[in-house]
């Protein structure tokens, strides 16, 4: 778990400079600029984690993913198939990464969007949101020969979700209303 952990910061501290001559925060609002900083940087780093894979010519990742779709190949389908077999067969790092790793992560993603945008304020979109992430993410995997699991689907969604309620109880004790817009 470390080594994810320590390649996710690593990804952060690359990505930042980028993002400071893209977006010049200190001509802005100081403090929704490093809310803001702070959201994009992660989710910018969990894209990078969640989409490194094995890349290719498009028209052979294509016929990749046909054929894995074609023979199920690292193909899980089954609603709480995998997560099930995390209990069964219990070991705390794998744990940690399949099942607390992967609620945990979207938790920024269910909090950070209606902090930061009024349009996204709805339990409407934060349960819209909540799904198309890890939708997107799970179909870009099946392109890049990375195992494609509703289960991480079903725990990603969950960690949004769960990000969006913290942020209801969050808003219920502070102004937001500066910082979205």
């Amino acid at each position: 778990m470390f080594h994810y952990i320590l390649k996710f910061f690593l990804i952060i501290i690359i990505i930042s400079p980028f993002y400071l001559l893209f977006r010049r925060p200190w001509k802005r609002d100081l403090k929704r600029e490093r809310i803001l900083a702070i959201f994009i940087l992660f989710m910018l780093g969990l894209l990078v984690l969640a989409l490194e894979g094995n890349y290719k010519h498009p028209l052979l990742m294509l016929q990749s993913a046909v054929n894995r779709l074609s023979t199920g190949m690292s193909i899980n389908l089954i609603p709480f198939h995998s997560i099930s077999g995390f209990f069964r067969h219990f070991r705390f790092s794998t744990f940690m990464i399949n099942i607390v790793g992967n609620i945990v992560m979207f938790i920024p993603w269910g909090f950070g969007l209606p902090l930061l945008w009024k349009k996204r304020q709805s339990v409407f979109s934060a349960v819209l949101f909540s799904a198309l992430l890890p939708l997107f993410i799970e179909t870009a995997q099946l392109f890049i020969q990375r195992s494609v699991d509703v289960d991480d689907l079903i725990l990603n969604f969950a960690g949004g979700l769960s990000g969006y309620i913290l942020y209801s109880f969050y808003r219920k004790h502070h102004n937001t209303d500066q910082l979205a817009r």
